[in-house]
């Protein structure tokens, strides 16, 4: 097992890359699930307020 961690002693190298790119995308998921998020709610609004009385 250690021997597949170090890989060649690269293991630094591809596991720090490894987790930049895990992190690159938990951080692209979370930002556009809060984009969706945020544009839902103002077509909410938008809908609401063009749907009241004047």
């Amino acid at each position: 097992m250690k021997d597949i961690l170090d890989m060649g002693d690269y293991g630094v190298y591809v596991w720090s890359c490894y987790g930049l790119v895990l992190a690159v995308l938990v951080l692209n998921v979370w930002l556009g699930r809060r984009s969706l998020a945020e544009q839902l709610l103002h077509a909410r609004r938008r809908l609401k307020m063009n749907s009241e009385p004047s």
